[in-house]
């Protein structure tokens, strides 16, 4: 979101602080500013306190209150009084404010001798946000966490439409997938022994290297638990019942974020993963979704995926990806390389 304010003109029109809101006013803040997502929300920071993170937001606003900048912050505390803090998907605002007034406020708020802060930008990569966060001593992290290339997928147009943007190779497939006896169908009480299971069989076949493609019981049971509706789960089984493909989104407001995607090796030879991902694309649309953000591309270590990913017509996009700093300055490159491949 474009500023309206110079560097010079933070300090008198506004200021950084804990946030004291409610769980629900905190999501319609987010919603409000450019570069909302998932990772954001309230609901993100119910899932990964499960797994052990400190939650604390703050906020950065003028002296009308009316909201700048807002951060949702995960934390984990270390050796002598060191923390180590990860903002999935923000801060999300006038990226001017993200400077030394905010690492203090951390820093003072958390109680912390060392400070290390890593952020993932989810908006698209421009010269200009990358000279505000050099300008405050932000680095581009060299070891990420996620993919910074991502790819869009509209929902703007009709069906037919969505049909004639696929690959060849795509639409072939699609058609090929309607032979399945069975059709896919929205889950409406998943089973996260049953992902993970699924998970395993698909991790087992692939076999990519350096990359595991396991989910764990809690963790998909926690996303299930938190996230409720929000979770869109389409699945298409064999005459067994047993899942031959099962793909997920979580939806916030008008946007939806690729979440679970498997295709157990019975599932391949029939095409099922073309079938769930169309039957979500229109649950999606009927559910008012704009866009799907399909939550990562890496076209040279997961080639197969990138192929299926970009053959929807879905359009390829550079986030601003990853940054780092840290107080004091010394404590981020040791810091970076403990935490890199550490965080989800």
């Amino acid at each position: 979101m474009a500023s309206k304010f110079s560097v010079n003109d933070l300090k008198s029109v506004g200021k950084w602080s804990i946030w004291t809101g409610t769980n629900t006013e905190w999501n319609s803040t987010v919603a409000r500013l450019e570069g909302k997502n998932i990772y954001q929300t309230s609901q993100w920071a119910d899932h990964k306190a499960n797994s052990g993170w400190q939650i604390c937001r703050f906020i950065f606003s003028s002296n009308d209150s009316h909201a700048i900048t807002v951060a949702q912050c995960l934390s984990r505390s270390g050796p002598f009084k060191s923390f180590i803090v990860w903002i999935p998907g923000g801060p999300i605002g006038a990226f001017e404010t993200i400077g030394q007034d905010f690492v203090d406020t951390l820093k003072t708020y958390l109680g912390a001798s060392m400070l290390y802060i890593r952020t993932s930008i989810f908006l698209e990569a421009t010269n200009e946000i990358e000279a505000k966060l050099k300008l405050h001593k932000w680095k581009k992290a060299k070891n990420v966490i996620g993919a910074s290339l991502s790819l869009i997928y509209s929902l703007s147009a009709d069906q037919q439409t969505r049909v004639d943007r696929c690959s060849p190779n795509w639409k072939r497939n699609l058609k090929r997938s309607a032979k399945n006896l069975n059709s896919p169908y929205v889950w409406e009480t998943p089973n996260p022994q049953e992902i993970s299971s699924a998970y395993e069989l698909m991790d087992e076949y692939k076999k990519i290297d350096g990359i595991s493609l396991q989910r764990s019981v809690s963790d998909l049971q926690s996303v299930i638990s938190v996230f409720g509706s929000q979770l869109l789960l389409i699945r298409i089984d064999d005459l067994n019942g047993k899942p031959l493909s099962i793909r997920g989104a979580l939806i916030f407001e008008n946007l939806a974020w690729d979440f679970i995607a498997l295709t157990t090796p019975a599932g391949r030879k029939t095409y099922a993963s073309y079938a769930v991902f169309w039957y979500l694309a229109e649950k999606c649309f009927e559910a008012g979704v704009q866009q799907i953000d399909l939550s990562g591309i890496d076209p040279k270590k997961n080639k197969g995926v990138y192929d299926f990913k970009n053959g929807t017509g879905a359009t390829k996009i550079e986030y601003q990806g990853e940054w780092e700093t840290a107080s004091p300055s010394w404590f981020r490159p040791i810091a970076s390389r403990l935490v890199s491949r550490r965080v989800s």
